[in-house]
């Protein structure tokens, strides 16, 4: 892993783990979690990813 994938890997799971709180804060709904996580995935392209979807 280079550290470009590395430093989206970091900031893709970083930024996922907010908004699981958020959700669970009931801040967000399920349907805004699940489309930022697609857009997170697109932008950040973790190598985790494909585990998550």
């Amino acid at each position: 892993m280079d550290k470009r994938s590395f430093q989206n890997e970091t900031a893709f799971q970083v930024v996922m783990h907010l908004a699981r709180r958020m959700l669970a804060e009931k801040v967000i709904t399920r349907k805004e979690y699940r489309d930022f996580e697609q857009e997170m995935l697109r932008h950040y392209q973790p190598f985790s990813g494909d585990l998550y979807t």
